[in-house]
């Protein structure tokens, strides 16, 4: 191809698999305890070291990736003399769009070859589902033009639903009253949440228990799946047997293998350990 597909470690996507597709990625920031994580492979925290961390009471926070920083990665790209297709996280979610698209702006001036920074309106999972659609589409020998096309479209049929474990990470995050965090902890409410077709983190049920909730993950792909894409990921936030008795659920009603994959550290600090996340293609994000 003449052109770099690219996207941000949002996509919860690890870099091995990201390597075989032949995309590129660039780290965010996040921060335990006021010391900044994620600026490079090395200054990575042990995944249960961070949900341990959070159990324990550690602050965390994320920081979007700043002008700076894209510009350069995205130089860096374009010094391969290819154009870039870079699939953001969600804007709504985050300021990277924004900053990749005005750094984007500023090179489209002086370069022969092009970026085209796409709002995925995804989050965890689902953008790396979208990322891996893009990718796969592409090897069909699409040009430049004829993916961004098709990414544009195809991102509003990746379907996200969360469940979580406690809801104070929500409520810290600012996604829901602190009040109805301690009542609903209290009580054993486990909200489900979906991820809309404008990027935004909604809760759109709310059910008694675990098991309950871990259920209704598949019981709404039941409503939504449109089978056109046997990918099936699962994130998870340091709770793997909670995502891989909903992935034996999904095979079992579907036939198909989800892959399940670890809730990166930027997601986790704003759901938490306990976080389990499925996504899967379907006719639309709308819901009913």
């Amino acid at each position: 191809m003449d052109y770099i597909i690219a996207t941000d470690s949002t996509c919860d996507i690890p870099k091995e698999m990201l390597r075989e597709m032949h995309v590129a990625s660039r780290d965010m920031t996040y921060i335990v305890n006021d010391v900044a994580y994620g600026k490079d492979d090395a200054n990575q925290l042990e995944f249960h070291q961070f949900y341990d961390a959070m159990r324990l009471g550690a602050r965390t926070s994320t920081s979007m990736i700043n002008e700076e920083t894209a510009r350069e990665f995205l130089t860096e790209l374009l010094s391969q003399d290819k154009d870039v297709l870079y699939l953001s996280f969600a804007s709504v979610l985050s300021g990277t769009y924004d900053n990749f698209k005005r750094v984007a702006d500023e090179l489209n001036k002086t370069n022969t070859r092009k970026v085209y920074v796409v709002d995925s309106k995804c989050a965890s999972g689902g953008e790396g589902l979208f990322v891996t659609l893009v990718a796969e589409k592409c090897k069909s020998g699409l040009t430049f033009a004829e993916a961004c096309e098709y990414a544009e479209h195809v991102r509003d049929n990746v379907i996200h639903y969360f469940v979580v474990e406690d809801l104070k990470y929500l409520a810290r995050g600012g996604r829901l009253g602190k009040g109805s965090a301690f009542f609903g902890n209290m009580l054993n409410i486990k909200p489900v949440l979906h991820v809309d077709e404008f990027g935004r983190l909604i809760p759109i049920k709310k059910v008694i228990g675990r098991k309950k909730s871990l259920c209704m993950l598949v019981e709404k792909m039941e409503e939504r799946y449109n089978k056109e894409s046997d990918k099936v990921y699962i994130t998870h936030g340091d709770c793997y047997e909670d995502a891989k008795f909903v992935a034996d659920a999904v095979t079992a009603k579907f036939g198909v293998h989800p892959k399940i994959l670890p809730l990166s550290y930027v997601i986790g600090s704003h759901s938490g350990p306990g976080t389990v996340a499925l996504f899967f293609t379907g006719d639309s994000r709308t819901e009913n």
